[in-house]
């Protein structure tokens, strides 16, 4: 059978491969290896990755807004806590609020926990990673990113000298064991006038920081690279265009008058002047007097030959395609972050739109919620309860003892749930919700959680006032007996006798 066209091996290839990878003269030449992913982000361009981040935040208002707005979906949580023991929940929740004070939180104390999560997330989002160090006390120093590299923010390999054992820091400022492990890393400090310079400060042991980062989806990578790196050619494109955008607009507002004369006749006088008069000294200065008035008002005068015209130019500025343009280049730039647009501009997206927006961006937050939860699992669960446990704060020792509950799963009962998303249709929404219950596919307490909120908590405040009040506490819906009714035994097949 003879071969088709499309079936016919080319010549050189072969018929059935990955043309992606494929070298034509019309493409790019594909990569022939993969390189570790220090090579592709060496100190000095890691350095060059956070100033850059962090100078087009100062400058660009889209970029500081999807910072922010993505900080405030992704860094705040509140603990829910289940050991199964009121009294340990009760000294569990004093203890985990009294340590989100900022004097109790932060070694300097300036940032309460809510704020130093909130930094914390800032600085992975603009360096690539940040840590949290460990401080005597039971408190917490942030480390930004970029304070984590060899001195002078060089590449390569930094050795030094810790007692009597030689320590060497690769590019990635780290120091392996054996086994792969991370033992130390290489912490600087600023330098400088500007703080710009990196002086070595000390080899931090790597047990004392938590540390977390944006990974670039990869096993072999140690540091975190900043998701915005892939906008900021983009939102340079946005800024510029701008720019050039408004300069033009305000070139083509400029007014200016053109004066042309003709033969002897003079230019019409002020109002109010005999026309037939001989021409005075104020007369013959009223073209000098309105070319200062002109100028003064920042407008140009032409005063023109005999015979010169101006014809009228209009420019229709900003142009369409102009907008089009930086809206599309400001749609790319939210992606870095997956904020959907309609957060930017609401009013081009129908109510369906959004929440379908809204619900997908909830699904693209998990993963970046989940890294914080993970760190402050290892922070409370990991580090502070076991030693409020040993030095019984606040009676903590002694009720987990009475309790008979493993410090272990104390500790795993701690459960950080992130901060509710607002409402945007609450009678709708809780609608929905009282359906979903009705149909046993939710609980009272995940919905109560999608909105930041504990249902048990809720629920014992609701206890407490309805027991100090005296007041019953009776849900009906629409169509149903009324609740006077019940109170009053009307109701078909309760008792009817008297009060």
């Amino acid at each position: 059978m003879k071969k088709t066209a499309a079936a016919r091996p080319v010549k050189g290839k072969k018929s059935l491969s990955y043309r992606g990878i494929e070298s034509t003269p019309n493409r790019r030449t594909p990569q022939t290896k993969t390189s570790h992913e220090v090579a592709m982000l060496t100190g000095t361009k890691r350095q060059a990755q956070s100033g850059t981040v962090r100078d087009d935040r100062r400058s660009f208002t889209v970029l500081a807004w999807m910072i922010r707005r993505h900080l405030d979906n992704v860094s705040r949580f509140t603990p829910h806590i289940r050991t199964g023991d009121d009294n340990l929940n009760a000294i569990l929740r004093k203890l985990i609020r009294w340590h989100g004070m900022r004097r109790n939180f932060d070694a300097l104390g300036r940032h309460g926990r809510d704020e130093s999560m909130r930094l914390f997330e800032a600085c992975k989002v603009i360096s690539g990673d940040a840590g949290l160090l460990k401080v005597a006390g039971g408190k917490l120093q942030g480390i930004e990113g970029d304070r984590l590299a060899l001195p002078g923010g060089a590449s390569g390999t930094h050795a030094v000298k810790l007692g009597n054992e030689d320590i060497t820091f690769n590019s990635d400022a780290l120091s392996f064991d054996p086994a792969g492990q991370r033992r130390f890393w290489c912490l600087c400090k600023r330098a400088g006038e500007t703080g710009a310079q990196l002086e070595f400060e000390r080899a931090l042991p790597a047990d004392d920081l938590f540390f977390d980062g944006y990974w670039p989806e990869r096993f072999d990578a140690h540091r975190g690279v900043s998701p915005i790196i892939t906008a900021l050619n983009e939102g340079a494109d946005v800024r510029e265009t701008w720019e050039w955008m408004v300069l033009k607009t305000k070139a083509s507002s400029i007014l200016g008058f053109a004066f042309t004369r003709r033969g002897s006749d003079p230019l019409n006088p002020t109002q109010g002047e005999d026309p037939d008069a001989a021409p005075t000294s104020e007369s013959t200065s009223y073209t000098q007097q309105l070319a200062a008035g002109i100028k003064a008002r920042g407008l140009i005068n032409l005063d023109l030959d005999e015979g010169d015209d101006v014809k009228e130019i209009e420019s229709k500025n900003p142009s369409k395609e102009g907008i089009e343009l930086t809206r599309e280049l400001i749609r790319v730039v939210l992606l870095s972050l997956d904020i959907p647009f309609t957060f930017y501009d609401s009013l081009t997206a129908s109510f369906s739109a959004r929440i379908a927006d809204r619900n997908e961006y909830e699904e693209s937050c998990e993963s970046k919620r989940q890294k914080n939860v993970d760190i402050l699992d290892e922070v409370y669960a990991g580090w502070l309860i076991p030693m409020w446990a040993e030095i019984n704060k606040f009676g903590l020792g002694k009720a987990i003892k009475d309790s008979g509950i493993d410090i272990e799963e104390v500790a795993a009962s701690i459960r950080w749930v992130p901060a509710g998303k607002p409402w945007l249709d609450r009678t709708g929404e809780m609608s929905g919700h009282i359906l979903s219950l009705a149909a046993g596919v939710t609980s009272t307490p995940r919905i109560c959680a999608a909105y930041g909120d504990d249902a048990y908590e809720i629920a014992a405040e609701q206890k407490e006032y309805l027991e100090k009040s005296g007041i019953p506490l009776l849900y009906a819906q629409g169509g149903q007996v009324s609740v006077q009714s019940i109170l009053d035994g009307q109701v078909k097949g309760k008792s009817d006798e008297p009060k």
